[in-house]
This record gives C-alpha cells, sequence and structure tokens, in this order.
C-alpha cells in the first residue's frame, strides 16, 4: 500500500472516530398535547420512535384527563434534535414542545 493511501485511510479512520467521541445520548423530556385516548400514546411513542437516533421514547399521560402527556426521549444527538422530535409528534397530530431545564 502506498504511502499516500495509507495516509488517506488514517485520516478517513480519525474523521470517523472523532464523530463518534462528538455524538452523545441525551435524554429530552417533551410536553405532549391533544392525548385525549387510549391510542394516542402508543401513537406518539410510535412516531417519534421511528425517527433516526431515537433509543427510547416512553410517554406518560398526565392524570385529571386534561389531555396531556409527557414524553421522555433517549436519543443521539449527532442524528436527530429535540426540535426534530417535537415536530414528529405536532405532525402526527399530537403538537409537542421540549420542556425548559430545570
Amino acid at each position: 500500500m502506498s504511502l499516500s493511501i495509507r495516509t488517506a485511510l488514517v485520516f478517513a479512520a480519525a474523521l470517523m472516530t472523532a464523530d463518534a467521541a462528538q455524538a452523545a445520548e441525551r435524554t429530552v423530556r417533551l410536553d405532549v398535547s391533544n392525548v385525549s385516548c387510549v391510542t394516542c400514546a402508543p401513537i406518539v411513542r410510535r412516531t417519534i420512535s421511528r425517527l433516526p437516533g431515537v433509543e427510547a421514547v416512553t410517554v406518560t399521560v398526565t392524570s385529571g384527563g386534561t389531555g396531556q402527556a409527557v414524553a421522555v426521549v433517549t436519543y443521539d444527538d449527532a442524528r436527530v434534535t429535540p426540535a426534530a422530535l417535537a415536530l414528529a409528534s405536532t405532525r402526527a397530530g399530537y403538537p409537542a414542545r421540549v420542556q425548559a431545564r430545570r
């Protein structure tokens, strides 16, 4: 293998390692509205879980029959953003917004 090909391979490997080192697993909480029946929470969960980079999703309906829920999403921040997670839920008919950090 010539020096230039070897150098290119080393450089490519370094880039792939750098990307992996920058990616991180994160968790975000989304406030979700319009959750009014027993099938709503599973629809929100499936919709969000289909996005690339989503590792896990739980959706908990708040008590009191207010139509509100909280989605807790674990995701790879190099592949998807919290805004994209909220947008996916919103487009499915369940408006969502990222909770402010406490």
